[in-house]
């Protein structure tokens, strides 16, 4: 297997590769129409749509008091698309799909340039058909651009061993993929730099040299965003879930050190570690085969780490371009999983969706060339990767014994039925069963995905084959106590729903003449529903959890006396939550200090509007106070 100049492709193969592409955009596509996605971002593209400054700086809300917790180029990405079709969840989640479907292009081209047409569609199906892949393209979240434009840095990497101008591409798109997910870009960097060094012609020298251009190119992409948001030199948002407003600290703080070791860094830091634990399980080696994150990823693995195990054997005879296409995809998995394995913070199921292209890629590797692993020594390699895959493969299946309970027994057939063709020598018929008993299992819980109803709560963890939100609860029972849980669950599950009590307030503080209509206290998830619905100028108060100060109980004072916001909103569940919270001590209580600073000020200095005066059914979207006159 050679990693081979681009070749005109044939017919059958454009057919083929067609197929597949078609076949993913339907599956991700499928009931566009009817597609929760995560209100949080969505509400952020609806004002991104309508707000240049909004768009600029990745702001939630069209008042300017907040941005969202990410870097804005998915965003961009999305706000186009709305500003295309209109602002529907299904134009949101049609670029989604765009971006997933020419991943699976680029894929099939890289592969294709290292292996041959056979392995490029191989690998492409096998890409279409993970289950986490799936989850995140019929998403909004930033992971499918991320994604996409890492495969784009590796494709340019691929060209720059026979061109190496190629690298400066790969750079810009490594540095555009931090301008999508900050750091976690940077994650298959290494990867990158080691396939164009064992592969390009030339010196050590001239090899680190280019290397050298490549990073510099990566560091300026990346940080251009960042810098022009710095040195700005008038009014902009408060950079969400930071505890000083720093661009640097969102990157390096509270999407860099926290996520990666925990710790106090950026709002919501206290108990990132809590809530990393409940989404991602336990961290150590074992973290991508446990319950949550194994079923979403971890289905090819084995079969993936057999296929860099054996190439790693035989690279003493390989070519510098095949050793630079395992370099490549082996450097992405391990440095990858290594990362995944060990995240110590706030850790989702969903970031293993970085990982799919390696699996994928190595994965086709090894059952194309299982041919060649059959002879000597090595003839058993193919079928133990097989059975192995497959015994995995059960287990993840047993996890779930009434969904579809049939299949896992299926796969072990599958699998014993391809080991014994193996031991026959009977090389094409055992990679055929055997690509059947590894893919059953992840193609079901695609296709269960497509046809199965989701929900906004599960739009923030998405995740593949049958629902699960016993880790969302965990979370919230974290941040918000156990008592206030199921109402903090509906209360998100409600943000695409406008309650007539919400319409009777938003009605009532449209008579204020103040550049805000209305001010929306503790965080993001009170705001959305009128975001979502509405083009009135709605701000959140405090960013994502209402911990931001975001405003300072201070400027809200300064806000109230310019004239910039009269009416405040407590919604009701945050009423709950204060009661049922009372006398606890939290890491999440702890970091409320904000919030609590401001609800003190607004109780002491505004006066609440009673339910009667607002609409009858005013009282169910909380309390509204009014801030234009002291009590």
């Amino acid at each position: 297997m050679v990693m081979t100049a681009e070749v005109r492709t044939g017919r059958a193969e454009r057919v083929a590769v067609g197929v597949i592409a078609a076949v993913a955009a339907v599956v991700w596509g499928w009931a566009l129409w009817s597609r929760p996605l995560q209100p949080y971002y969505a509400a952020a593209v609806h004002s991104m749509s309508r707000d240049v400054t909004a768009f600029f700086f990745a702001g939630f809300d069209p008042a300017g008091v907040v941005t969202v917790d990410k870097p804005p180029l998915a965003f961009w990405t999305q706000a186009l698309g709305v500003a295309v079709f209109g602002f529907h969840p299904w134009a949101i989640a049609l670029v989604q799909v765009v971006e997933g479907v020419a991943a699976v292009l680029v894929l099939h081209r890289v592969v294709r340039r290292w292996a041959g047409a056979r392995t490029a569609l191989l690998a492409a199906a096998l890409f279409a058909l993970t289950p986490i892949t799936a989850a995140i393209n019929r998403d909004n979240l930033p992971d499918t651009l991320l994604v996409l434009l890492l495969l784009l840095a590796a494709y340019c990497v691929t060209r720059a061993i026979g061109n190496a101008r190629w690298l400066v591409w790969a750079g810009v798109f490594a540095g555009l993929g931090f301008l999508t997910k900050m750091l976690a870009a940077w994650i298959v960097l290494p990867g990158l730099a080691l396939a164009y060094f064992v592969g390009a012609p030339g010196s050590r020298g001239r090899r680190l040299a280019w290397l050298g251009v490549a990073g510099a190119v990566t560091l300026l992409v990346s940080l251009a965003w960042p810098v022009a948001v710095t040195v700005w030199p008038g009014a902009k948002p408060f950079v969400g879930s930071t505890t000083d407003g720093s661009v640097w600290q969102l990157a390096f703080g509270y999407n860099g050190v926290t996520r990666l070791f925990g710790g106090t860094t950026g709002i919501g830091g206290g108990y990132s570690a809590t809530a990393g634990a409940a989404l991602g399980g336990d961290t150590g080696p074992l973290r991508l085969f446990d319950a949550e994150v194994g079923r979403q990823i971890a289905w090819l693995l084995p079969l993936a780490l057999v296929s860099l195990v054996v190439a790693a054997c035989r690279a003493r005879g390989a070519t510098p371009r095949t050793k630079a296409g395992w370099a490549l995809w082996g450097g992405w998995l391990v440095v990858g999983a290594v990362v995944f394995s060990f995240t110590g913070g706030i850790f989702h199921a969903y970031y293993t969706a970085e990982l799919a292209p390696a699996i994928a890629a190595l994965a086709a590797a090894g059952l194309v060339t299982a041919s060649s692993w059959s002879r000597g020594r090595a003839r058993f390699v193919l079928p133990a990767a097989v059975a192995g895959t497959a015994v995995l493969a059960y287990v993840l299946l047993d996890r779930t014994p009434d969904w579809l309970p049939w299949l896992r027994y299926t796969v072990l057939v599958l699998a014993l039925l391809a080991v014994v063709a193996a031991l026959l020598r009977a090389d094409r018929v055992a990679a055929a069963i055997g690509l059947a008993a590894v893919v059953a299992g992840p193609a079901a819980f695609v296709a269960g995905t497509a046809v199965r109803p989701g929900s906004v709560l599960e739009s923030a963890d998405p995740a593949a084959g049958p629902p699960s939100t016993a880790a969302l609860h965990t979370v919230f029972s974290v941040g918000t106590g156990a008592g206030a849980t199921d109402g903090y669950v509906r209360f998100v599950e409600s943000a695409y729903r406008l309650s007539p009590g919400q319409r009777q307030v938003l009605a009532f503080a449209q008579a204020s003449a103040a550049e805000v209509t209305l001010a929306v206290e503790g965080g993001t998830y009170g705001a959305e529903p009128f975001l979502l619905n509405t083009e009135a100028r709605v701000a959140p108060l405090g960013g994502y959890l209402g911990f931001d100060p975001a405003p300072s109980a201070a400027e809200l004072s300064q806000w109230v006396v310019a004239g910039k916001v009269r009416f405040v909103l407590l919604p009701q569940v945050f009423v709950d939550i204060g009661r049922a919270g009372a006398g606890r001590t939290t890491a999440a209580a702890a970091g409320a200090g904000e919030l609590t600073r401001r609800v003190g000020w607004e109780a002491k200095h505004c006066r609440p509007v009673p339910p009667a005066r607002i609409g009858p059914d005013a009282a169910t979207a909380g309390v509204l106070f009014d801030c234009g006159a002291r009590l």
